[in-house]
């Protein structure tokens, strides 16, 4: 605990110590409700995307290698991430707006150039922070083909697809029979969040024609439906740690959902669309209820802790793909609460690139998840999260 008290002192001070305007900027952002259901203005999501594009940016300027990085209010930027770099990559081309942008493509292709450097004999991808030199997980792993995939859509290149079965190929040789992964996990635990990994798994199934890829990933989103999910959506063994498991946060939940129900979309399965409704519906009831989604939740859909930017984000990402399924208003009106949330909270400090479009990880920015921080995730999302607006608000409903 002193160590605890003594890391926080420290970041208070680094934040004290700021500018006056990027200090206020970092300290009035304390609205933690999220209760605006009306469409946010278009030019404010133009502006909000090409901040948060322009901080991606600089995050990736920051190295020589190539990845994208975090900011540490007093540390600085970290080394690059290799997970995150790859479904950041997704981000930047699976928008048509965005891949057409010379400088968000030539930011893909030297990310992309970066992973394909960085790939283990095995194929997967290491864990973690590159100076952290970890050995390789699934999870991250599933991300990096992620930004393969629309490497090979988008800028061509048959390496970019042959790196990802590479990849693929180590997943599901190491996958276990009852459909989840217990070997090359993070902390040894098996988790359900490796829907996000069997998803782009299912869509390179797809690409490449290898079914063994595709029964891969429908053995896994088996299993997660048909054990680890209680009646009232609440995912079993869902949380990146192992303390707080019974109470997992928001942002492993929505890794969990948003992978099932991308592959219930992709797949046509109404089994795994009512499971991921299901969830969906409960987090829509907690937002409701507490006017804010909360960072963990226990199985009884009680929330605590400060607020989970990231996993806010993600959750309007969520909310917006049911919206385009359902067409119901409910689903707008969720995404739209939370998207005006994430505006009010998104960094504005131009002149100071690696805060200005940023997003804090936690709000307020001392919470517990990524405190002092702008995970580059978190911003992955928040851009998603902002590109869906024109989709969800158009008039034609």
């Amino acid at each position: 605990m002193i160590r605890s008290v003594a890391l926080y002192s420290k970041y208070f001070l680094c934040t004290i110590a700021s500018p006056h305007k990027t200090r206020a900027a970092l300290l009035s952002a304390t609205d933690l409700y999220m209760t605006d259901h009306r469409p946010p203005a278009n030019d404010e999501v133009e502006s909000a995307v090409e901040s948060a594009l322009q901080w991606l940016l600089h995050s990736q300027a920051s190295n020589s290698e190539g990845g994208f990085a975090t900011y540490d209010f007093a540390g600085g930027y970290t080394s690059p991430y290799p997970e995150t770099t790859g479904y950041i990559v997704e981000s930047l081309l699976m928008w048509p707006e965005l891949r057409q942008k010379p400088e968000i493509r030539q930011s893909a292709e030297k990310a992309l150039q970066w992973l394909l450097a960085i790939q283990k004999p095995s194929g997967g991808w290491q864990g973690g922070y590159l100076h952290e030199n970890r050995p390789e997980i699934v999870f991250n792993t599933g991300q990096v083909i992620r930004g393969l995939l629309e490497g090979y859509v988008h800028l061509g290149g048959q390496h970019y697809l042959d790196a990802a079965t590479r990849a693929a190929d180590w997943l599901v040789s190491i996958q276990h029979p009852e459909g989840y992964w217990n070997r090359h996990v993070y902390l040894n635990e098996i988790r359900v969040y490796d829907t996000y990994v069997a998803a782009p798994l299912y869509k390179l199934g797809k690409i490449t024609e290898n079914q063994g890829y595709k029964d891969a990933a429908l053995k896994n989103a088996n299993w997660v439906v048909g054990s680890q999910l209680l009646k009232n959506g609440w995912f079993q063994n869902a949380d990146n740690s192992k303390k707080h498991n019974h109470r997992p946060i928001l942002h492993t939940i929505a890794y969990s959902l948003d992978g099932l129900l991308d592959l219930a979309l992709a797949t046509g399965d109404g089994v795994w669309l009512d499971a991921a409704l299901t969830t969906a519906t409960a987090l829509k009831a907690a937002l409701l209820q507490d006017k804010r989604l909360k960072g963990r939740y226990d199985k009884r859909w009680y929330g605590q802790r400060s607020i989970c930017n990231t996993g806010v984000a993600q959750c309007a990402v969520i909310f917006a793909k049911l919206h385009l399924h359902y067409r119901a208003k409910i689903w707008k009106d969720a995404y739209n609460m939370l998207v005006n949330y994430l505006l009010h909270h998104q960094i504005r400090t131009p002149g100071v690139p690696y805060l200005h479009g940023g997003i804090t990880g936690s709000s307020p920015l001392w919470g517990r998840y990524e405190p002092f921080r702008i995970p580059n995730w978190g911003v992955k999302y928040f851009l998603d999260a902002m590109m869906y607006n024109s989709e969800v608000n158009c008039q034609k409903q």
